[in-house]
């Protein structure tokens, strides 16, 4: 019979993970219970969540879900990071994290992207990428560029003409 922990554990997984066609997986062995709660905090304010479980179990919930191709990176201490939408900010929030601890920890193992299985050479340049709200800002810029040079060009005519009013009437003034 199944331990019934693991079992609540297996359902746990299994609601988290329902529909999640994004997460990576990353090693935080050495990570102090504090960085291990600082680390939850950046992911969460950049739109993820960490989420830490037995390997077997989560091979389960994977198994089930018909992914394959991640038993290699399901070895010794793992974290899921499951992401929302934008995947950039939740790998750029580990980055940094990583950057600024003396282990260089997190370390990324894995993951899925869009259902597809990726290395740990996609973390990084995952994390170079801007994030959605950039690409968001970046595209209004685009959108909004062509139309504020219509309105210069419209607008030089008008200037020109009060311009060459103003002169006249300052040379008028002078001789007057």
């Amino acid at each position: 019979m199944a331990n019934p922990r693991n079992e609540a554990a297996v359902a746990d997984l299994r609601e988290q993970l329902a529909g999640v066609s994004t997460f990576f997986v990353v090693d935080y062995q050495g990570l102090s219970a504090g960085d291990m709660n600082r680390l939850r905090s950046e992911v969460r304010k950049a739109g993820g969540h960490i989420l830490v479980a037995k390997n077997t179990l989560i091979n389960v919930v994977l198994k089930e879900q018909d992914v394959e191709g991640l038993d290699e990176t399901l070895t010794g201490p793992t974290a899921l990071v499951l992401v929302g939408s934008d995947p950039v900010g939740p790998v750029k929030a580990l980055t940094e994290f990583a950057k600024d601890h003396p282990q260089e920890l997190p370390k990324a193992k894995g993951g899925l992207m869009q259902g597809s299985v990726v290395g740990s050479e996609s973390f990084e340049r995952i994390a170079k990428l801007p994030s959605e709200d950039e690409l968001k800002a970046q595209l209004v810029g685009v959108l909004t560029a062509p139309m504020q040079q219509l309105v210069g060009v419209l607008s030089a005519p008008q200037r020109d003409f009060a311009t060459v009013v103003s002169n006249y009437a300052d040379k008028l003034k002078e001789e007057g």
